[in-house]
């Protein structure tokens, strides 16, 4: 383990712009929805549900450049009628998983309009899509069950070998899952590492550590974008602490200052996350380890945050107090 380099910054800047509100639209029928992945230039993705049976009716739906995208669902009577989106690439196509009605799930993406799932090795019990690149490289998890014990194992299916899935070899003698996958082919893993899970980039066959804080007893994987990978770490020594961590492109670690935990980065180094502040809802904005303004929950409207864009917006979800529907939202700084 290192020590932690030094934030620049240790506070909001006073002259920090403020953030506006959005809705997104909904398709026809739709009476919530919410974001939960963007893509590199502006668009989002996430669900809508007409609220017959939430969670189990979900469409799949891109917004971008004014345009809503309606993939819905997996259609299969062995699946409920719902997907959960995970990721998106700047060419519209999401990545996420649909459940099974005994309540298992399996990988699936878009394709040609509409959600199907994607391929898997024989044996394999579950799945899961975790990210996409601009390629159209996908990224995820097997689960097979060995000695009545469910494993996992992360895969790739290469854009360039459709209906093919291949497992990622050259990884660490521990228990890895993916979680992300960058423009370059980089494989975001999260592996057990003695008592502790770390976090790993993987390319071309090989996977490399990435170095941990000081103290550090478990890291859970948040993202990665252009070089860079964001962590939420959670130390025991001195003192008990969750701290959101940037790896940049030198691979040392820094402490996001006020940060309690990550959603998101984008391929610029902008940050979102929940900060420290007690007692109340708030996002901050970092650029890097710089935080650079925040976002609190109002009286009239309560909202929460999922995924940032290239185009510097935010996204996820808000609704009325009291008793709103909640709706997908994007902010903008201005």
């Amino acid at each position: 383990m290192v020590g932690v380099a030094a934030p620049t910054a240790t506070a909001a800047e006073s002259e920090a712009c403020a953030w506006t509100p959005a809705t997104l639209p909904l398709p026809a029928g739709a009476v919530t929805g919410a974001v939960s992945a963007a893509d590199g230039s502006g668009g989002y993705a996430g669900t809508t549900t007409d609220g017959s049976n939430y969670g189990k009716d979900n469409h799949a739906v891109v917004w971008k450049n004014g345009k809503l995208t309606d993939y819905g669902y997996l259609v299969d009577p062995n699946y409920v009628k719902g997907v959960e989106i995970d990721a998106v690439n700047d060419a519209g196509t999401v990545v996420g998983i649909a459940r099974r009605k005994d309540g298992y799930y399996n990988a699936v993406r878009s394709r040609n309009g509409k959600i199907e799932r994607l391929p898997e090795p024989a044996g394999a019990y579950v799945s899961s899509a975790k990210g996409i690149n601009e390629k159209g490289d996908v990224v995820g998890n097997v689960g097979m069950v060995v000695d009545n014990i469910l494993r996992f194992h992360p895969v790739i299916w290469p854009a360039d070998q459709p209906g093919k899935v291949v497992a990622l070899t050259g990884l660490p003698n521990a228990s890895a899952t993916a979680h992300g996958i960058d423009q370059d082919g980089t494989v975001l893993l999260a592996a057990e590492s003695g008592n502790v899970r770390a976090p790993y980039l993987w390319k071309d066959g090989t996977a490399r550590a990435l170095p941990l804080p000081d103290g550090a007893q478990n890291v859970v994987t948040r993202g990665i974008s252009n070089g860079r990978v964001v962590a939420e770490v959670t130390t025991y020594s001195p003192s008990y602490a969750l701290r959101g961590v940037l790896w940049d492109r030198d691979g040392q670690p820094r402490v996001l200052p006020r940060n309690e935990g990550i959603r998101g980065i984008n391929r610029n180094g902008q940050i979102l996350g929940r900060t420290d502040t007690s007692g109340t809802q708030e996002y901050g904005v970092w650029q890097l380890t710089t935080l650079g303004s925040t976002l609190k929950q109002a009286s009239d409207l309560g909202f929460d945050l999922a995924a940032t864009s290239g185009d510097g917006s935010v996204a996820g979800r808000s609704w009325k107090i009291p008793d709103g529907r909640i709706t997908p939202t994007v902010w903008n700084c201005r």
